[in-house]
Order: C-alpha cells, then structure tokens, then sequence
C-alpha cells in the first residue's frame, strides 16, 4: 500500500511540474503566426537556419501541444513542428523559401510570423591585419596578461539587414508593452512624431557630419505586421470572485440575522465588512434586489461590489448599469462567462460555451432553478438549441415539479427547431397554469404572435383573456405588451373597428408602430371592401409615410384589385428603400395599365424578370397593337388560350397544332374560311360544283363558330 501510494504521489508530482505550451496558429495576408503561451518573465530564443527555425523556451521539462495547429493553415508555409524530448526545442521546417521572426507580446506571448524571404547567415567580418603600424605604436607593450582573454569576447554583430529589422521591431514592441512609447494601430507603418520635427542639422556642425535617427536608416517599416490581437477585458476568475464562499453552511435566516445585528455600530455607523457580506448572502440565495439596496448603503464602487451589483441586477431580471464588471468575459475560462452571458443577454460569438454549461452546473440548486430558465432562453434564442436542452435537463435534476417558466423555455426551444405544435401545446399549457401570474400572459402574447404568423384565427376565450390582461397589467411593465396583444388579438377576430379605434390612441413608438402595421395588414387580407377603404382613406399621410414596406405592398395589392389605381401608387412611392422593389413596381405597372398608361406600364416591368411580369408586360404590348411580341411573352409562361385570343383578335394566324381551346378552334375555322377557292374556269360544270361545295363547307363552319361562341360564352 505505502509503495502504490509513492508512485501515486510520484506521477502526481511529474504532471504537476511538467508543463504544456499550447501551440495556436492562423494565416494572415502574405505571413503565417504561431503563439505560444508563457508565464511572465520566461526567457525565450528562436535560432533561424536555412529551411526553418528553432524555438527555445525556458521552461524545464516543458512540451509544445501542436495537435491544432494545422487544423487553421491553408498555406504551405509550414511543413512541420517537431520536438524531439520534453524541454527540448520546437523544431518548425518551411515548406517555402521562407524566414521566421519572433517578438514578445503582453509579456505573456511568444508570437512567430513566417514569411515568404531569403535566409542570410550571420556574416562573420574579414578584417584585413595591418602590418604597417606607426614606430611609436610598435614600440607600445602588449597589454598584461593577467587580463582574462574571455572579459574581452563580444558577441558578433548580426550584420543581416533582416535581422536588424526583426530586432528594431522586437525592441519597439517590447517598449510598447511596458508603455514606454504608444503605438497608433490606426496608422500602421512610418510616420512623423507628432512632437518633434525632423532632426537638422546644427550650421554650426562640420559640413562632413550626418545627424539621424535609427529609424532614418530603416526600411520595410511600411510592413509592420504589428500582432493581431483584439483588446481584450482581463478576466475574473474563480479564485477571484470566490462565490463558494459568500454563504456559509448555517441556514439563510441564521446567516442574515447574524450580519444585520452587526450592520450599524454606535452613532449608525456602517461596519462596511459585514455589508459587503451581506450583499454577498443575498446574491448567493437569489435576492437580487436586497443586495442591490445594501450595495446602496456602501460608499463608492469598488471592483468587488461593481461586480456584486452586475450579478444582483441579473438575478432579478434588472439592466446592469453600463459598462458593468462582466462586460467581454464571456469568452473567459470561469464562471465570469456564466454572469457575463446573463447579464448582456446575449451570446457572444467567441462564448466558452463548455465553460459557461460547467460553471452554471457548479451554482447552488436555488440558483439553477431560478436562472436555468432564462439562461437556456437565451441559448434557444442563438439557435444553441442542444446546449439550451442540457441546462433544461440539468434543471430538472433539481426541480420536484415543472414550473411555468422552463415550461414557457421548451416552447422557445420548439418553436426554434420548427415544430409549431408542441409550441402551441406549451403555450397553451403555460396560460392554464394558474400559478404562472407573470408567465402565462407572456405565453398568451407569444402565442398570439404566433398565429398572427400563421395567419391563423383566435378563438373567443383567448380574446377575452387578451382583453382581461391587458386591464389588470394596465399600471404595470408589461402593460404596454398585453395593450398590443389585445389589439392584434382584435384583428385577428376581425373586429376592426375596435382594433382601429385602440391604434389611433396608441403612441408612436417602435413597438406600437410594429403592431400597426400587424393590423394593416390583416385589414387588407381580411376586411370587407368598406371597412377597408373606410380606414385605409381616414389614414393621415404622417401614418402612411411610416408604415413598413410589406404593410404598404398588401394595401396596394388590395387597392390595385378595387381598382383605385392613383391611390395605389401613392402606396407605393418608387424612392423609397429597395426591399420588395420589383413587387412594388409589379403594382404600379398594375396602376398605370388600370389608368390606361400602357408605355409607363412597360417602363416599370423592365427589371422584373418573373412570369407575373411577363403576363403584365403582355397586357401593355396587346393595348400598344404589338401582339406578336405579346404573343410570344403569353407562350413562354404557358399561357396557351390567352395567347390564341390575342391572335385570334389581331389576325396573326400562328396557331399551335396542339392547343385546343376556344380561340384555336375559333382560329383554326377562320384560317380554313381564309383560304381561296380553286376556280375552274375552263370547265364550268365543275367549277359550280366546287363553288356549291365550298359553300356548303363555309356555312358549316360558320354553324361551328357560332356554336363555340355560344358555348364558350363569348357571345
């Protein structure tokens, strides 16, 4: 046992000292970049060679994890990454005629950018001896020879013009991180000091001398690829925050009795420290808004208590202030992903969502049955919908029975995947509920929307329930919802003149003027031709002008097909923005073929390419004379009768041997009727039988034609 327990402790040792360094890569325009990883203060080398590079890092017995790093390159630039024993170095090989440089970023990051270059060695100087010396030097003595040869040894001069670029940057950029100099990232590349002119030259120096500045003498600085890393916020970690430790295991009433005897010492001062904790116990149980009105009591914002706040606002559904203390952690590796998540309501793109599901499953039970709700909402809502299903299932692992508000959750989640009627079913189930007091007229307002959607219908009770919300909520936040649901809900039961009558009192905010154009447009899908011309002609031109496009198209549609074609256009101003463009200038060549402006028609349909404009350009050509081109537009949308009736009415005889219908069988006659007779005038027997005969023929078929009048209803 003692010697298992050994190697235990052994292993446990040998991964705790040895340490691995993440290799990260992406491409750039014309460079590839490596990042790796390091502590503060750990010294590093790169040793460039002629097909790649080496990288030393200080690090006993580290190891470099390459496993992603060919998973981002697209370019051949590296080949390989090799290491060849723990500590050893990174052995990077180019697969082109490549260089590498490296520089220092944050103190924490070793940045290594190849790109496309020639390797120059180090040049080692031939220095020529002088043999010819001056008698006075020659006689001098040599020095002694105590002096150690090695006090004297310098290191070589990197006479490479690369290598005094890559160690110009790297000096730049190090001074940049200790905020020596500023670096614009606006204005890459070289510029003038904004404080000191160009360096001249004194008239009082020799004419033989030069005065400069290192930067004078160095180029390819238009090329500064200056590290690509977005400003990000520090993160707040676990041991930072330390939640765990804002409760104590005693039981909550113990706890808050504790701290609130003790909170005001003599003369009402505060004994800040048990406020703070306090806060602290509040917002480990839940209650937001206490620990906000403790917060109050506490002088100026710190850190620790801006943070506390952010968490307190987001337990009760509040706004945190702006900018709060999670603001851009949500892609940090800690539960300040989890806060920063609920408390911008809003899944950022580079959110640790592993981190944020590991860090909600560690919150006390309370805490995941009274946020799991809203923080899977708000993943349903980003279309995470597998992650939105794991923290429902979490929650329910804690919970005796379902509540409203997880309830209301899986309807996002099915409506999100496109299953409407298990949304609907959970709405409905939500309404019924009737423990849900805040719940169930948020589900009425969704499911309302949702048919409103689905050009669907309401029944009565739900109009009534809309109705009843909408008085009892009247004085409260969500008032103004429930005043527009009811209002849609009106629509949606065609009782119009309530409905109107509601909107023309409502204000003119967003979110009104979005349920207005709800109406509007359920008005013109719905409503008889009185009460649609009675409202749509009472509009004052202000509303008009701010209704939306889709509003404005359906008007004009229901307008267009009345026939009031002036009012139509009017509905549909060409200026205005490109959304539904060619549907609206469809009704407006519709307008000016009813106002018998065919040309204007024409002009209007020549960037629609669709069958409807087809149709409609021929009904322009056919009121022009030009039927054979509007012959042509009928045939090629299939539109076979109409367009034998167009060539039946201007005489063009093209008739299909395959089409039958009214006007061919009625073209087809008159083409026979057309044709001449074959006289014989050397033979007028048989020229009067042929003349009888055609006779017979030509009133027979005048027989048909009145026949397939009659019977077509033409007549």
């Amino acid at each position: 046992m003692i010697r298992a327990l050994t190697l235990i402790l052994l292993a446990l040792g040998t991964s705790v000292s040895a340490q691995v360094l993440r290799v990260r890569s992406g491409e750039h325009d014309g460079y590839t970049r490596l990042v790796i990883q390091v502590p503060a203060g750990t010294d590093w080398v790169m040793t460039p060679n002629e097909r790649g590079a080496d990288l030393n890092i200080a690090i006993k017995g580290a190891t470099f994890d390459t496993g992603t790093v060919f998973d981002r390159l697209t370019s051949k630039r590296l080949q390989s990454l090799t290491q060849a024993s723990s500590g050893g170095a990174l052995k990077m090989v180019f697969g082109c005629e490549c260089v590498a440089t490296a520089f220092l970023h944050q103190q924490t990051m070793v940045v290594v950018d190849i790109s496309p270059g020639k390797f120059i060695p180090v040049a080692v100087p031939k220095i020529d001896v002088v043999t010819d010396l001056h008698p006075d030097i020659a006689k001098q003595a040599p020095p002694p020879v105590q002096i150690p040869a090695t006090a004297l040894a310098l290191p070589l001069l990197q006479m490479s013009h690369r290598n005094f670029e890559d160690e110009l940057i790297s000096r730049i950029l190090q001074s940049a991180d200790r905020e020596v100099i500023d670096l614009t990232l606006a204005g890459v590349g070289r510029r003038q000091s904004a404080r000191f002119g160009p360096l001249r030259t004194s008239s009082a120096q020799a004419p033989n001398l030069r005065l400069s500045s290192v930067l004078d003498d160095a180029r390819g600085l238009e090329n500064l690829a200056l590290p690509d890393f977005d400003a990000k916020f520090e993160c707040i970690t676990d041991a930072e925050m330390d939640f765990d430790s804002w409760a104590g295991p005693e039981p909550f009433v113990e706890q808050v009795a504790q701290l609130r005897t003790g909170l005001f010492q003599e003369i009402d001062r505060l004994d800040q420290e048990k406020a703070l904790n306090l806060a602290k116990l509040y917002t480990y149980y839940g209650f937001g808004a206490e620990a906000l009105q403790v917060l109050d009591l506490l002088p100026g914002p710190t850190a620790e208590q801006q943070r506390i706040s952010a968490m307190a606002s987001t337990l009760d559904g509040l706004t945190a202030s702006e900018p709060h203390s999670f603001e851009g952690q949500q892609s940090c590796e800690s539960a300040a992903a989890l806060w920063a998540l609920l408390a911008e309501e809003k899944l950022a793109p580079e959110a640790q969502l592993n981190i944020i599901e590991q860090a909600f499953n560690r919150l006390p039970e309370h805490l995941r049955r009274q946020l799991g709700s809203t923080l899977a909402d708000l993943l349903a809502t980003t279309g995470r919908l597998e992650a939105a299903r794991r923290i429902l299932r979490s929650v329910d692992r804690v919970m005796t029975a379902e509540t409203a508000d997880v309830t209301l959750t899986k309807a996002t989640i099915a409506d999100a995947e496109g299953n409407a009627h298990t949304a609907s079913a959970h709405l409905t189930e939500v309404i019924a509920t009737p423990s849900a007091s805040r719940e169930a007229p948020l589900a009425l307002a969704r499911l309302i929307e949702k048919r409103w959607a689905d050009r669907g219908s309401i029944p009565p009770k739900d109009l009534d329930l809309a109705a009843g919300y909408a008085r009892e909520f009247r004085n409260s936040e969500l008032g103004p919802m429930m005043a527009r649901t009811h209002v849609l809900a009106l629509s949606m039961s065609q009782e119009f003149d309530g409905a109107m009558h509601h909107i023309q009192k409502a204000p003119d905010d967003k979110d009104w003027r979005r349920t207005r154009d709800q109406v509007l447009q359920l008005l013109a899908e719905r409503a008889d031709d009185i009460t649609f011309l009675r409202y749509i002609f009472g509009l004052k031109e202000k509303t008009r002008i701010n209704l939306s496009l889709d509003t404005a198209t359906s008007v004009a549609q229901r307008l267009i097909n009345l026939g009031f074609a002036s009012a139509a256009r009017e509905w549909t101003d060409p200026l205005g923005d490109q959304n539904h463009a060619i549907e609206r200038a469809r009704i407006r060549a519709r307008s000016a073929l009813l106002s018998d402006h065919p040309r204007q028609a024409l002009l209007e349909l020549s960037e629609d390419p669709s069958d409807d404009a087809r149709v409609l350009r021929a009904q322009a050509l056919a009121r022009v004379q030009n039927f054979y081109a509007a012959v042509e537009l009928l045939r090629e949308t299939g539109q076979i009768e109409a367009a034998d009736r167009l060539s039946w009415l201007a005489g063009t005889n093209e008739i299909d041997a395959e089409d039958s219908n009214v006007f061919s069988d009625l073209n087809r006659i008159k083409i026979s009727l057309d044709q001449p007779i074959e006289r014989q005038s050397d033979k007028p027997l048989a020229d009067a039988k042929t003349l009888i005969k055609e006779s017979a023929n030509a009133r027979a078929q005048i027989s048909d034609m009145l026949e397939i009048v009659q019977t077509g209803g033409l007549n």
